[in-house]
Formats: C-alpha cells, sequence, structure tokens
C-alpha cells in the first residue's frame, strides 16, 4: 500500500515537471511586456504632467504668480490644469477662494463660474468670496438665490469690494445701499466701537421689504450720528427710533438737558410732541421740554402720554395739578373730561386739592350730578365728598376691629346714625347749594353749639329755608332731644351747671367723633385700597375664566405691576440697565412700536432654513444673546449668523423686485 501511494506521488510530481517545462516561454514575455508598456506609459503621463506643469508655471513672470500657480497645481492637478487652460490665473484664484464650491460652479454652471472669474481684479475681491464660501454651499441647491447672489457681487465696485472685503458681515448692507453703507463706514472707521454699534443698528432694520428703511436710517446717522449712537446704547432700537423722530428737537435741547431723560419725556409724550411739532416747531417743542426740565417735572411729566400737553393747555395751574396729584392727574383730565369747562375745573381741582381731588374725580367723572356741581363750583365741591365719601368704608373697618378705642366707638357710632357717603353730599350740593355743606366741614366747636336744642333749632332753620335736611343733621338733631329729655327728667335741671356740663358733653362728642372720623378714615382707605386689590384680582381670574384673556384684564394687571414697581417714569428711566441683560428678540420687540412710526422695519430674527447635501436644516441665533452679540459680529473678520440672516433678507427682496408688479 505504501509503495503505491509513493507511486502517484511521483507521477503527480513527474506530470507539473513535465507541463512547466513544456510551456512556450513566449506568453510570460508578452505579460512582461505589457506591465512594462504600462509603466511606461505612466512615467511618460507623469513626465508629461510635469511638463505641463512647467510650462504652466513658466507663462508668468511674476515669482509670486508661479508660486501661487505652482501651489494649486500641487494641490488640485488636473482640475487646476483644466481651469488654467480655460480661465487663466483669475480661474486659479477663484479656485483657491470657493475651493469645492467653484469645482461645483465650473462643472455645473460654468457661465456663473466665468461672471465670478471676470469680477476677481484684486485681492479684495478673493477675499471676500473667500469669507463668503460657506453661504454659498448651503445656496448650491438653490438656483435663484445663487444666481442673484454671483450678479450681485459682480456689479461689486472696487472701493465696495475693498470695504466687504475688511467687513464681511456687512455685504448685505452693503448690496442694498453701497454708498450710504461705505459712507457711514468710512465716516466711523477710526472709531471701532462707534462703527460696530451703528452697523449693528442697520443690521436690525430689515432688508426683506427693500432698502427703504435701510436708507431712512442711514439718514439719520447722516444727521444726528452721535445722538443716535448714544441713545442706542442707551435705550436700544428704541432709542434710535427716537433721534429718528425727533433729533431735531434733541439738537435744539443740545446739552442743557441730561439725554436718558429728554428720551423718556419724547418716549411718553410721543402723540401729543406730534401734534406740537405741527403746529410749533422742533425748537418750540425743545424750548417745553426744557421748561419742564428746569421745573423738575420730568417723573410726572414722563409718567403720563398726557402730561407735557397738561403743562403747555394750562401752565402754571396744569404744573401744580402735576406736582400736587402726580402724573395720573393728567390722565383723568383729558380721560374722564372732554368737556373744555368740566376739565378746567378738574385742573383746577386737582391743582388745589391733590389726590384728595384725584380720587374724587375719578370715581365720580361719569356721574352727571358730580359734573353739574363741578361745572358750577369748581374746586370746592372737593373737600366736603372727599370729607363724606370715605364712610362706608371707614364703618366697615370700624366694625372689623376687635378692640376699639373711645374715639373709634365714637366714630362708628357718628357713623351707623348718620349714614354719610359721597353720593349723598354730592345729592345735597346739587339741591341745597355748596353753602349747605360748607359747615359739614367745621370739626372746630363754636360758642352756639353750647347751647340747649342748638341740633333742633338748626334743624327747624333748615327745614325753614327750603333745604332738605340731611341724615347726619336728623341724627344729630335726635341725640340733641336726648340730651333734652334727659335733662328733664334728671336732677340736672335743678342744678344748672349740670345742664350746661351735658351741653358741652354733647358737643365735645360730636367735634371728638369727626376728628376721630378724619384720623380714622386714611387707615380705613388704606385698608380697603389693599381688599379692593385682591378683589380686583379675583374679579379679574372670574371675568377670565368666563370671557378668556380679555384686554381690561390684561391691562389692570400691567398697571397694577407698573404701580408696584414705582411708576411708567421710574421704569423707563432704569431701562438702560434691562438693555444688557434682554435677548434679541425681547429687545428688537419693545422697539418695535416705536420704529413702526419712525418708519423702520425690523428684522424677525427666525431660523435660518438651508439646505445641506439635500437635507433642510435651520441655523438659530442663541436666545440669550442680545445686542452687543449684533455689535460683536457685524465687524468680526468672518461672516457668522446675522450676515447670513441679512443676506437672506436681502436675497429675498432681490427676488421680489425680479418678479415685478
Amino acid at each position: 500500500m505504501k509503495r503505491m501511494l509513493a507511486a502517484v506521488v511521483l507521477l503527480t510530481a513527474l506530470g507539473v515537471l513535465a507541463k512547466l517545462a513544456l510551456k512556450e516561454p513566449g506568453l510570460d514575455r508578452a505579460e512582461r511586456n505589457r506591465a512594462h508598456e504600462a509603466n511606461d506609459a505612466r512615467r511618460q503621463t507623469a513626465g508629461d504632467e510635469r511638463k505641463i506643469e512647467q510650462t504652466l508655471v513658466s507663462r508668468y513672470s511674476d515669482p509670486a504668480d508661479r508660486a501661487f500657480v505652482a501651489s494649486m497645481l500641487d494641490k488640485y492637478r488636473h482640475t487646476a490644469v483644466d481651469i488654467e487652460r480655460t480661465d487663466g490665473i483669475r480661474g486659479l484664484k477663484l479656485l483657491a477662494a470657493l475651493d469645492i464650491e467653484a469645482i461645483y460652479l465650473y462643472e455645473k454652471h460654468p457661465r456663473e463660474f466665468c461672471r465670478l472669474r471676470d469680477c476677481l481684479t484684486d485681492q479684495a475681491a478673493a477675499d471676500l468670496l473667500l469669507n463668503w464660501r460657506e453661504y454659498f454651499g448651503l445656496k448650491r441647491a438653490d438656483e435663484t438665490d445663487r444666481r442673484l447672489l454671483i450678479a450681485e457681487i459682480a456689479r461689486l465696485g472696487s472701493r465696495t469690494r475693498r470695504i466687504a472685503s475688511r467687513y464681511p458681515s456687512a455685504l448685505p448692507l452693503i448690496l442694498a445701499d453701497p454708498a450710504g453703507v461705505c459712507d457711514l463706514i468710512d465716516h466711523w472707521s477710526a472709531e471701532p466701537a462707534e462703527l460696530a454699534d451703528a452697523l449693528a443698528v442697520l443690521s436690525l432694520i430689515s432688508l426683506a421689504p427693500g432698502s427703504t428703511d435701510l436708507r431712512s436710517a442711514i439718514r439719520t446717522f447722516e444727521h444726528h450720528g452721535p445722538i443716535a449712537l448714544a441713545a442706542f446704547r442707551l435705550r436700544g432700537v428704541e432709542g434710535f427710533a427716537l433721534v429718528s423722530l425727533y433729533g431735531d428737537v434733541l439738537e435744539s435741547l443740545g446739552d442743557s438737558a441730561p439725554l436718558d431723560d429728554a428720551l423718556v419725556l419724547l418716549r411718553v409724550n410721543s402723540d401729543d410732541v406730534d401734534e406740537m411739532l405741527h403746529t410749533s416747531g422742533s425748537e418750540a417743542v425743545a424750548r417745553i421740554l426744557g421748561r419742564v426740565l428746569s421745573a423738575g417735572l420730568v417723573a410726572e411729566v414722563g409718567g403720563s402720554a398726557h402730561a407735557l400737553r397738561l403743562t403747555v393747555e394750562y401752565g402754571a395751574t396744569g404744573e401744580r395739578a402735576l406736582i400736587s396729584a402726580g402724573a395720573d392727574a393728567a390722565d383723568v383730565v383729558y380721560q374722564d373730561f372732554a368737556d373744555p369747562t368740566l376739565r378746567k375745573q378738574a385742573v383746577a381741582a386737582l391743582a388745589e386739592h391733590g389726590a384728595e381731588a384725584l380720587a374724587i374725580l375719578d370715581k365720580y367723572a361719569a356721574d352727571p350730578d358730580f359734573r353739574e356741581i363741578l361745572r358750577g363750583y369748581g374746586p370746592l365741591v372737593i373737600p366736603p365728598i372727599a370729607r363724606s365719601d370715605p364712610a362706608p368704608e371707614t364703618l366697615a373697618f370700624l366694625r372689623a376691629k376687635p378692640n376699639r378705642s373711645f374715639g373709634e366707638s365714637l366714630a362708628q357710632a357718628a357713623l351707623a346714625i348718620g349714614g354719610e357717603n359721597g353720593q349723598a353730599t354730592i345729592r345735597t350740593i346739587k339741591a341745597d347749594g355748596i353753602d349747605r355743606v360748607a359747615e359739614l366741614e367745621k370739626s372746630d366747636v363754636q360758642f352756639q353749639e353750647f347751647l340747649p336744642l342748638y341740633d333742633l333749632i338748626h334743624l327747624a332753620a333748615v327745614t325753614a329755608r327750603g333745604n332738605a335736611p340731611t341724615t347726619g343733621e336728623v341724627s344729630w338733631a335726635l341725640v340733641d332731644a336726648g340730651f333734652v329729655i334727659a335733662d328733664v327728667l334728671s336732677l340736672a335741671t335743678i342744678q344748672p351747671e349740670g345742664v350746661v356740663a351735658a351741653e358741652a358733653a354733647r358737643t365735645e362728642l360730636k367735634a371728638a367723633a369727626r376728628e376721630a372720623t378724619k384720623a380714622i378714615g386714611k387707615d380705613a382707605i388704606e385698608a380697603s385700597m389693599k381688599n379692593a386689590i385682591d378683589e380686583s384680582a379675583q374679579i379679574a381670574g372670574k371675568s377670565f375664566v368666563r370671557q378668556g384673556a380679555e384686554a381690561s384684564t390684561e391691562r389692570i394687571a400691567k398697571w397694577w405691576s407698573v404701580r408696584s414697581a414705582g411708576g411708567v417714569y421710574k421704569l423707563l428711566h432704569r431701562l438702560p440697565e434691562a438693555i444688557g441683560k434682554m435677548g434679541l428678540d425681547d429687545a428688537v420687540k419693545m422697539g418695535e412700536p416705536l420704529c413702526r412710526k419712525a418708519g423702520l422695519r425690523l428684522t424677525a430674527w427666525t431660523p435660518i432654513r438651508v439646505f445641506v447635501a439635500g437635507v433642510e436644516s435651520s441655523r438659530a441665533i442663541p436666545v440669550r444673546r442680545g445686542l452687543k452679540y449684533v455689535s460683536a459680529q457685524c465687524v468680526q473678520a468672518s461672516v457668522g449668523l446675522i450676515g447670513f440672516k441679512k443676506m437672506e433678507e436681502y436675497l429675498a427682496s432681490r427676488r421680489a423686485d425680479s418678479r415685478g408688479p
């Protein structure tokens, strides 16, 4: 068996050896020849490429150009050779600036490639394209926007290209208004901080509707540059809008007033200032504001939208009304009283009686009886109504107190039997005249009040004159009668001095009750106000559930929030502190009303939607970024989200223009 296996192996080996020995030698030689030919071809091609590259490089006499071409050939090889053959060194510069985006344009859109190539006349153009290379990549699939962008860049002059390459984020602004933006940059180029803020302001102006708003903002810088920048730094885009609206007024004021105070006054009284500018002029309005500032009425005039008008129309009386009653005086005068006579009487009442008049005028402004007596008697009606008006609240306050003093007990008894209130006093004045209630104001004890039966005699006299007695007069007459009856039934009739003492006690009781009522009334009103606030919150909540988020409920909530924070002026005066902490969206929304009035539409900082590799994605500015973020991006060496957003707006406006009417 072993011998048989050995024989098989031997025969197999002999067969393989014979086959190898009989193989044709020409076949191996052919394979070797083909390999040698392929190697020779590769060496020839490499040699040809080197010759081609050397030929291309040798075409340029400038050493810098030769070095540049050699570096591009080394990096891009065949692509660089093809581009140089068809587009020369400008084509290679475009390739260096746009990299793969240039290759895409060269292969897919040669006409657009040629337009960009032709605009590369200097290094500034190359730098500009280099800075916007990423954006070209984002627009690769957008045929319309890419063509528009290339066409717009191609038409830039050398000056605009130079400025755009230095401040690449400003390119959309430059495309929208080349001369205006370039002049502004040249003007502020020596002051980087000012230039950054100026470009930030322009970047906040929307380009989507066109360049009209941008040109308006540039004109504001041309006429009031330093004030416009200072106002923007103090109050954000709202401050810039105020300068756009009232720059001439601020220029006329000059250094006579702090800029922030002047901005607050103009902001709060904007509507009335517009009317004054139509009838007078900027210098006249500046003099009015100067008077307000010199009189120390900034807080009052800056706290109401009608306060400036009050000082203009009523002069010194209006100023006293603001000093006595505060900024709310103007709101009551102009919102509650349209009739000129009533309005004049209301101003006089506020000037004379201050907060007391403010409360009564606001409460009874819609009451026809009150309006009638105010028209006839003026400020005289305020004190008697104010004295009796808090009586119901005072009585409720006293009844709720667990431990009352002797004076408080007297006051409670007097109010309980008197039944006084503001409406009753108004009816009494209307029916019997102001003299009928004048004596109710007397808190001192007159000598005749010591006489027996004084209140009964007084009641008879009132009735004899044809006047209707008040509830209080009837009540005190009953008290008087009670004392007389007590005198008759007691030993006091035997001792005359006892009668005198009793009458003195009665009169002192009346005076003490009146004084206690006045003293307690203030505490009662404060307590009732607190309860009213709580009740109003509950009512507002019920209204919200019943009717939804109504405007009145929101207005009440805002009013109380502003009041709790110290009023409109104090909040606006602290705005510069808040501006630095605001996000970009909040800062823009706050300035929108005034900017709209100034004809400046602002950018909506929504996310940018782009296509990358056929997939839609969005890029958004971080929520917490504020105005400083915009200023920083406007002057940085590369293009960020601010620049991309502005370019999207500009291209949107150009698309609208290209469609035509």
